[in-house]
């Protein structure tokens, strides 16, 4: 496959930010969030003959120009890890053809092949300093079907900001009334005075050779690990809570089988970190279309690999949200938040540094609604985010009925080779299928 960029252009908003929204100072968490981007794709298939290419590539770039003006830190450029410039640069946009019908791309759609379909390196660092904060690529098959890639500086945007975004872009599309966004500036968490910040690297893996491995877990499987997983600390355990736990297990069980076969230092503990949407658990809640990074995280205990079964992994994680609701939201309320959450993350930065405890890392993109983004052609037929490569991540995705869930796992290439071929795994999960649409 070999997709051939055909256009570049730069959207600008269509009516101009205001001289007194030129500086956007961004919050705390916004500073604290990766310097790269945060990418996404939809595909959509060539439904009932879509209107031609041009016209769509029209469409979106005209709605695109209208909710610049609403979102319009994402016409600017980020500066030294502290603020937006709003400066109306705008958006790159680009337009590209590729060589393939749609739906043999989705036979077996690899992390390598999915990049292709974005305007930008996820780990690219003008992300934080310079570069732009909004990139699209949309890319025509030889079908006549479309994908359309978007790349979001992290500075600025989480996964739930993300849906916001494409929410009200779809809206734009389709003529019809936008939400009205609210941006998480710096009175919310406020960062300190007078001490720069500077943005933690995307190579968090360090120079680690990292495989990517995608998962799907149908409905009947989550139904399957949520009777194995029940106990009573967590007698109804959520479809998140249930697959997080089986690719840990699995996770830290290919960790030990390559540890037995070198001789160098290795973790024989183990911890799951996983991200938790703060919006509405804030006091007061955040607004609904609130944009931002918003998000903390817990830790849960270290465990040894062989220690914890499913059931177990499960209690783990709901005893990391209890005590999280109970008492890590408190990190992020009041004057002196700044200091309870570097407190965090010194606790947190060591154990993550820590060359006897394997950390992973969980983030959950399920519930917000990005297949019901349609733009005048249809809803897409697939959504993706082309992997993320950290060492030791997982990222869990609706799949399109709503009801499974679809795991990017980012391992060690030696690591991976176990994960991949571990029997209780594939019980549960297909690795890589075919995106039917």
């Amino acid at each position: 496959m070999e997709v051939q960029i055909l256009t570049k252009e730069i959207i600008k908003p269509s009516s101009p930010t205001p001289s007194h929204l030129h500086r956007f100072n961004i919050s705390l968490l916004d500073q604290l969030s990766t310097a790269g981007y945060v990418p996404v794709i939809l595909f959509f298939p060539n439904s009932n003959g879509a209107t031609p290419f041009n016209e769509r590539s029209d469409r979106l770039k005209k709605s695109l120009a209208e909710i610049l003006t609403r979102f319009y830190p994402l016409a600017g450029r980020p500066r030294e890890n502290s603020y937006i410039d709003c400066n109306d640069d705008g958006a790159e946009y680009v337009e590209a053809r590729t060589n393939c019908v749609l739906s043999d791309f989705l036979k077996e759609p690899t992390p390598e092949l999915l990049a292709q379909f974005l305007p930008i390196k996820t780990e690219a660092p003008e992300a934080a300093d310079g570069g732009r904060m909004l990139l699209v690529q949309v890319t025509l098959f030889e079908c006549g079907g479309m994908a359309m890639g978007i790349s979001f500086s992290h500075k600025l945007v989480d996964a739930s900001s993300i849906s916001v975004i494409l929410k009200s872009w779809s809206a734009a599309a389709l003529g019809s009334d936008m939400v009205e966004p609210e941006f998480l500036q710096t009175s919310l968490v406020p960062s300190p005075e007078g001490i720069p910040i500077a943005a933690p690297p995307t190579d968090l893996g360090g120079k680690v050779k990292c495989s990517s491995r995608r998962l799907v877990f149908n409905a009947q499987s989550i139904a399957d690990l949520k009777s194995k997983a029940a106990s009573d600390i967590a007698p109804n355990p959520t479809r998140v809570e249930v697959v997080t736990a089986l690719i840990w297990k699995c996770a830290m069980k290919a960790q030990a089988s390559t540890t037995r076969k070198t001789t160098s230092p290795s973790p024989n503990l183990s911890v799951m970190s996983q991200t938790v949407n703060l919006r509405k658990r804030l006091t007061p809640p955040s607004p609904e279309y609130s944009i931002g990074n918003l998000v903390g995280n817990f830790v849960t205990d270290a465990i040894p690999a062989w220690e914890k079964d499913l059931k177990g992994l499960v209690e783990l994680l709901r005893d990391g949200v209890r005590e999280f609701n109970k008492n890590g939201i408190k990190r992020y309320e009041g004057k002196d938040c700044f200091m309870k959450i570097f407190e965090w993350l010194q606790q947190s930065g060591g154990l993550f540094m820590r060359e006897d405890v394997a950390f992973y890392i969980s983030s959950s993109w399920t519930r917000f609604g990005l297949y019901e983004m349609d733009f005048g052609w249809g809803k897409p037929g697939w959504v993706s985010i082309g992997s993320i490569m950290f060492l030791n991540f997982v990222v869990l995705m609706d799949t399109k009925d709503g009801e499974g869930i679809e795991a990017w796992v980012t391992l060690k290439e030696d690591e991976m080779t176990f994960f991949q071929s571990d029997d209780e795994l594939l019980s549960f999960a297909s690795i890589n299928p075919s995106v039917l649409i």
